[in-house]
This record gives C-alpha cells, structure tokens and sequence, in this order.
C-alpha cells in the first residue's frame, strides 16, 4: 500500500507575472496628426498573443511502490496520525506533537512547515478512530517506537502503519522512511508506505446446496467477540536503508469483552447455494485463538413466507494462527439441524457450521 499526502513549506517561491498592457498611440487633437513625412497618421488597435515555452516533462515511473505494496484506497473522512520530524534536531525531553491529517475523498490535507534542503523522518498510523491516540519516543536519528493506544481487539478497520520513504531513481524503497527534498515550489508530495498492524479473517458464507432446494436463508446479522476489550500496540521502527522499517511489534491487551459487527441487512441478504457472501474482518494476531462468531438469520420456506425470525448461531472460532499481515479464509455453510431426519422444525431450525 502507498498513499501521498500535500505538504507546505516556510519558504514561499512567489512568482509574479507581469500583464504588458499596450495601449494604441491616440492624439490629443481629434484631428489626425502628420508625420514628418507630411502623411496623416492612423491610430491602429494591437492585439497581443503571448506564447510560453512547454513544460519538460519528468518521468514518474520510479514512483512506483515496493514489490508487495499496492495502492491504499481511504473512504472520505477518513483520519491518520503522524509525525514529521527533523532526525538531527531531534533531543529529549522533546515530545513530538502528533499531526491529525484527514482526506476529503480525493487527497490528504496536511499543512506542515518543513525547511528548506533538510531530511524528514515520517511515523504514523491510520486509520485514526474515536480513542485511539500515539506518543513518540525516538531514541536515535534512525530509530523510534510508536505506541498506539485505545485500540479494538476487533474491527472492521484496516489499521496500518505509516512509513514515509525517500524517492529514488530507482523506486521507493522499503526501510528508508526519510524524506527529502530541494524545496523549489509551494506543492510537492510525501510518499507514505503502510503496513498492516493487524491479520484479518474473511468469512464466505453460503447455504448448503440441497437444502437450499427447501428454505431460503438471509443472513442479518454476523457479530465478532474476543475475550478482551482494548489493545495497545508498541511499534520499533528503524529508519534504516534496506532494512525493513518495521523490526518488532508487541501488542498489550486488556479487559475483559469486545464485539465488533461486521455484518448488518435489516432486510437480511439471501444466501446462495454457489456464490457465498465474502465479509472480512481486523484483529489482533496474538488473539487468534480466542474468536468466535454470531450470526443471525431469517429463514423462508420455498414459497417465500417466512418460517422462522431471527435464528441465531454461535461458532467458537478455530485457532487461526495468524500473523500480522496474513488474511485466513474460513468456509461456512448453513445446514439443517439434522442431516437425516428432516422433519419440519429440523428444517426452520438450521446451524452454521465451519467446513
């Protein structure tokens, strides 16, 4: 993932350019004036036509991310928290003031007063949610450990950290997160790696064939839980050429219960025998094995009359053994209560299973 943002400097290049305004020779007599030659003169409306020399063009194809980035696509209003800092003039006790950037739905907006030919070191997480805050704490020009704090366990956000990365003729490089530049205009971009804090799960939800002949299942609801409420995230990162910025991430939860729902249809979303419904959630990796699901669903008979209201499934998670950056896929189906004696209350009273 990569992301760019705006950035304003101290040192403002105005270029003024002057409008030439010709006006046409007129005489102050109403008569026409003679020239040496003894002529009478003409007065002639000039128009002028400007020209300007075309724009080189630079080539941007070194903005291209790292093998295993692609571009982040942020919904409007989303919010980061970032940290834009002078390595070398950097020395405790002083605190780095996080920045809140948001996006409009077409750019970030930030407005930083940066200086002229120097090097910035960039940190920063996103999204930034109700609760969640940051401090900074940079022991060396190269390194720093970012804590998160007020986090879910549980969420359907993408929570990422920001690395900054100096552009090179050769691509953006993973590891370097410096940036730096001659400051030659009032507008210029920051390039932004991210990195996934969390692992993901994504469950495809479908209704098994058969029995999907006799009654239509629609899926209303699907809730998250885990047995802690709140995490805190220490990142170590290292501003380092060709090593990668990330070195350690420990995770601290606390609390006792969290619940994120990832999937909501009042009306409830009828579930197919053959294209399941994909729903995808965040979680902290070191909770893997402490997940479970509840769903909720209306279930129709094969004439479209509703059977049964809000049937309710709990499904005690396998441990997903996932890491930060890994995304597992689990397979769930709807059956029958019973597989061999299908009575009515069997079918109107159907379970969620894990395939």
């Amino acid at each position: 993932m990569r992301e760019r943002f705006h950035i304003l400097h101290q040192t403002v290049l105005l270029l003024m350019m002057a409008a030439v305004l010709l006006n046409a020779c007129s005489s102050d007599s109403p008569e026409a004036q003679v020239n040496p030659a003894g002529e009478a003169s003409v007065d002639h409306v000039v128009h002028l036509t400007s020209f300007a020399t075309s724009y080189m063009e630079s080539g941007s194809a070194h903005r291209v991310a790292p093998v295993g980035y692609s571009d982040y696509s942020a919904d409007a209003a989303t919010e980061m928290g970032i940290y834009v800092l002078l390595p070398e003039d950097y020395a405790a006790p002083n605190v780095p003031t996080e920045q809140l950037i948001k996006y409009d739905g077409a750019k970030w907006h930030a407005h930083f007063s940066v200086l002229k030919d120097k090097t910035y070191a960039v940190y920063g997480y996103l999204p930034k949610v109700t609760g969640m805050s940051s401090t900074l704490v940079k022991t060396t020009a190269d390194a720093a450990t970012l804590t998160i704090t007020g986090m879910k366990p549980l969420t359907t956000d993408d929570i990422c950290i920001i690395t900054g990365v100096k552009e090179t003729e050769a691509g953006l490089k993973e590891g370097s997160f410096s940036w730096y530049q001659t400051v030659t205009n009032d507008d210029y971009y920051i390039y932004m790696l991210l990195n996934h804090l969390y692992a993901s799960v994504k469950f495809s939800m479908k209704v098994d064939e058969e029995y999907a002949q006799l009654r239509t299942i629609k899926l209303k609801t699907m809730t998250l839980s885990v047995n802690q409420a709140s995490v805190n995230a220490a990142v170590t990162l290292h501003n380092t050429e060709g090593t990668s910025p990330i070195t350690s991430v420990t995770y601290t939860s606390t609390g006792d219960n969290c619940a994120a729902e990832i999937f909501n249809d009042a009306e409830g979303q009828a579930l197919s025998s053959t294209t399941p419904i994909a729903v995808s959630a965040c979680f902290v990796p070191t909770l893997s094995s402490d997940l479970t699901l509840f769903s909720t669903y209306d279930v129709y008979d094969r004439y479209g009359n509703l059977v049964r209201a809000n049937c309710t499934a709990t499904n005690k998670i396998p441990d997903l053994e996932a890491s930060r950056g890994q995304r597992v896929q689990l397979n769930l189906s709807v059956n029958p209560s019973y597989l061999y004696v299908l009575s009515d209350p069997d079918l109107d009273n159907p379970t969620v299973v894990v395939n």
